[in-house]
C-alpha cells in the first residue's frame, strides 16, 4: 500500500495499491456531498473538463489508470509514501 495526494477541491490523501484507485475515492468523496454523478465513466469525463478549465491541462478519461496518468502529468496527483 501507497499513501497518495490529490490535489484537486482541497488537498488530501488516500492509501491505496496504485494510482488508479483516485477514481472511486473521488467519486465517492464527490457522491457524499449530493453531487449528481451518474457514474464512473461520466464522472471522470466531467472532472476531466473541469480540471482542464482549473489548470489549461490535457487530462485523458478512456480508463482509470489513464485518468491518474494525467492527474500525475498536471500536477494533480503525487504519491506521497509506500508501505510494505
Amino acid at each position: 500500500m501507497a499513501t497518495f495526494r490529490i490535489r484537486y477541491g482541497g488537498d488530501y490523501e488516500f492509501e491505496g495499491q496504485s494510482l488508479s484507485e483516485v477514481v472511486p475515492v473521488m467519486y465517492r468523496r464527490m457522491w457524499s456531498n449530493d453531487f449528481p454523478c451518474p457514474d464512473e465513466g461520466g464522472y471522470m469525463r466531467r472532472t476531466a473538463i473541469e480540471m482542464c478549465e482549473w489548470n489549461k491541462g490535457t487530462y485523458y478519461y478512456d480508463s482509470r489508470s489513464s485518468f491518474a496518468d494525467s492527474m500525475v502529468r498536471n500536477g494533480m496527483l503525487e504519491r506521497v509514501s509506500y508501505m510494505d
